[in-house]
């Protein structure tokens, strides 16, 4: 879990400066639920930042509550 998701999803958050807050947003995107963009003077993950974030959730086994 810690190799397979959270140190690519953190490569990835911190990018940028205010990524921390995008990468939230984007992965609602990536699981199918409408966030909306981030407010400025914040960044949303460009696209190919999306595509690798939704590549990384979808390899995710389903959480299980």
């Amino acid at each position: 879990m810690l190799g397979g998701f959270f140190l690519p999803y953190t490569e990835i958050r911190n990018r940028r400066p205010g990524y921390a807050v995008s990468i939230v947003k984007a992965g609602m995107t990536a699981t199918g639920h409408a966030a909306g963009p981030v407010r400025p003077p914040l960044t949303d993950l460009t696209a190919g930042e999306l595509a690798e974030l939704t590549a990384l959730v979808e390899r995710q086994p389903a959480a299980r509550v």
